[in-house]
């Protein structure tokens, strides 16, 4: 499994894909802490990279990998969910509530974004 695959997703807003990814990834007990940074990403899609890895693996219990230490934040927000960009109850639900590895990178999706298939 390819780490590159899902921020594609992501960044795509293709919901289906990634969550199909997510759940690939719990059946076969991914492990996030050998993740390699993806270094041919953007700075977009290294901050997604990073708070994703961070996110999924706390949510499996795991360490996550070390380079997502040093992934800076995004000056501009960036929405995985298109109508938070529009929609301005979800818009400050993700702002507040999202979750924090994304958030604290300016990486915007609602509280439970991945959770459910």
């Amino acid at each position: 499994m390819d780490l590159l695959d899902l921020v594609d997703a992501l960044l795509s807003h293709d919901a289906l894909r990634a969550r199909a990814w997510v759940l690939e990834s719990q059946r076969r007990h991914f492990e996030w802490s050998s993740v390699p940074r993806p270094d041919e990403l953007d700075r977009v899609g290294l901050a997604v990279a990073a708070g994703i890895a961070e996110l999924l693996a706390q949510r499996a219990g795991q360490q996550a990998p070390s380079w997502t230490a040093g992934v800076a934040g995004l000056d501009e927000p960036v929405f995985l969910v298109r109508a938070a960009a529009v929609m301005p109850r979800l818009r400050r639900l993700c702002e507040l509530e999202g979750p924090e590895p994304l958030r604290s990178r300016g990486v915007l999706a609602p509280p439970d974004f991945l959770t459910a298939a």
